[in-house]
C-alpha cells in the first residue's frame, strides 16, 4: 500500500526539508515497529522453546532415560540395564514416549500390559511392568508425579507349569548323542566340533545345576581341583551387551550372578574333578570354556552345537535348563528341599519348589499313623 506524504514551507527549499524530515520520522517509526515486531517474535519463539523444553522434561521418554542413567550408579547389572533399554526403545517409547508423564494413568498402563498378556507374552508383560514401576518410582521420587501408578496396575502371574526332571534313560541318550557328535567319525563332513558340549553338560550337572551363563563364566581360578574337597565357585555369568556406551558391545563375562544369593560355592563330585582336570586349557584365557582366541563362548554357539547333536540322534524337546531341574529334583529327593534350594543358589525354597522340583507322586509313608483310623472289628 502506498501512502502519500506532503509538506509545506515558506519556500520550495523549506518544503523539501520539511518533507525530508517527515520521511525520516516515518522511517524511524517503521524501524521501531519492525524492531518491536522482531523482538516480540523472538520472545514468543523463546517462550515456545522454553515451553517445549518443559514439556520434554515431563515426557515419559525423558524421565525414563533419566532413570536408566541413574540406575547405573545404583548397581543395576549391565545385562538388566541393556534389557530394560531394549524394552524402553521397542515398546514403551512407541506407546508413551512423547506423553506428559503426569497424564499417564493406571487404566492406560493396565490396557498396555494386558495386550501382552492376551497375546500370551506373560514374561514380556512382567518385565515391562517391572520397568514401568522403576520409571514411575523414580518420577515420584523426583516429584514429576504425585504417586506411582504402575504399582496400582494388576499383577501379572507367571505361567505355571509342573517341573519335569529328565529320567535316567533320557539323560543317558542325550549324553550318548553329544558324545557321538564330539567324536570324529570317518565320512562325516564339516569341521571337528569346537564347542565342548559334553563337558559343558557335565559341568552343569556336577556343578549342582548351574545355569548355562554361570557355566560359561567359570574360570580356572574359580575351581579348586587339588583340595581334599574339590569345589567350584559360581561368581559370574556371561551377558550379551548391545548399545551400552559405558561397557562396550558384544559378549562379556559379568563379575556377578543373576542374584546375590546365586554367588555360591559347590562341592563337586570326584568324577567332575577328574573331567575338569583332564580338560585342555587355553593359554590366552582363564575361562574354562572359551573360543580359540580366549573370548567367552556365546550361548547361541552352545545351543547350535547341542541342536546339531540332538537332531542327528532324533532327540526333541530338550533344553539345557532341564539339567538344572533334573539336579534340583534329585537333590530334593535324597537331601531335602533346603539342600536343593541352596545348591541352586535360590534365596528361598519357594522358587525351588514352584519351578524346579518335580513333585513326587509317592508321598511320605504315614501308614503307621493312618492305622489309627482303621475301623473297629
Amino acid at each position: 500500500m502506498t501512502t502519500r506524504v506532503s509538506a509545506q514551507g515558506t519556500s520550495p527549499s523549506d518544503a523539501k526539508r520539511a518533507l525530508k524530515d517527515k520521511f525520516e520520522e516515518r522511517k524511524a517509526a517503521n524501524e521501531a515497529r519492525a524492531k518491536q515486531s522482531i523482538e516480540q517474535a523472538e520472545e514468543e519463539s523463546r517462550a515456545a522453546e522454553d515451553a517445549k523444553r518443559a514439556r520434554d522434561r515431563r515426557s515419559f521418554s525423558y524421565v525414563a532415560h533419566r532413570w536408566l542413567k541413574a540406575s547405573q550408579g545404583e548397581g543395576l547389572a549391565v545385562s538388566s540395564r541393556v534389557r530394560y533399554g531394549d524394552l524402553l526403545r521397542l515398546h514403551l517409547e512407541p506407546a508413551f514416549g512423547d506423553d506428559d508423564i503426569r497424564d499417564i494413568g493406571i487404566v492406560q498402563l493396565d490396557d498396555f500390559l494386558q495386550e501382552f498378556v492376551e497375546r500370551g507374552q506373560i514374561s514380556q508383560a512382567r518385565s515391562l511392568r517391572s520397568l514401568l514401576m522403576n520409571v514411575f518410582g523414580y518420577a515420584h521420587k523426583k516429584q514429576f508425579v504425585p504417586f506411582n501408578p504402575a504399582r496400582a496396575t494388576d499383577s501379572i502371574k507367571p505361567k505355571t507349569s509342573t517341573p519335569t526332571a529328565l529320567r535316567a534313560a533320557e539323560l543317558e541318550s542325550i549324553r550318548d548323542a553329544v558324545a557321538r557328535y564330539m567324536r570324529p567319525e570317518p565320512g562325516r563332513g564339516g569341521p571337528t566340533p569346537s564347542v565342548p558340549v559334553d563337558l559343558i553338560i557335565d559341568t552343569m550337572l556336577g556343578g549342582g545345576g548351574l545355569r548355562i551363563g554361570e557355566a560359561l563364566a567359570l574360570r580356572w581360578t574359580d575351581l579348586d581341583l587339588e583340595g581334599e574337597e574339590p569345589t567350584l565357585r559360581v561368581l559370574g555369568t556371561t551377558v550379551e551387551v548391545r548399545n551400552d556406551q559405558n561397557n562396550g558391545t558384544g559378549l562379556h563375562r559379568q563379575p556377578r550372578t543373576k542374584t546375590k544369593s546365586s554367588m555360591r560355592a559347590v562341592r563337586m563330585p570326584e568324577w567332575l574333578r577328574t573331567r575338569l582336570a583332564e580338560a585342555p586349557r587355553n593359554p590366552h584365557s582363564d575361562l574354562v570354556f572359551c573360543t580359540k582366541s580366549g573370548k567367552p563362548l556365546s550361548r547361541s554357539n552352545v545351543y547350535r552345537a547341542l541342536k546339531k547333536a540332538l537332531d542327528d540322534a532324533g532327540i526333541e524337546q530338550f533344553v539345557l535348563h532341564d539339567l538344572r531341574k533334573t539336579v534340583a529334583t534329585a537333590v530334593y529327593k535324597y537331601e531335602g528341599l533346603a539342600a536343593a534350594s541352596s545348591v541352586l543358589g535360590h534365596s528361598n525354597t519357594v522358587i525351588t519348589q514352584a519351578s524346579y522340583v518335580e513333585r513326587a507322586e509317592l508321598k511320605a509313608d504315614v501308614r503307621a499313623t493312618l492305622d489309627a483310623f482303621a475301623p473297629r472289628q
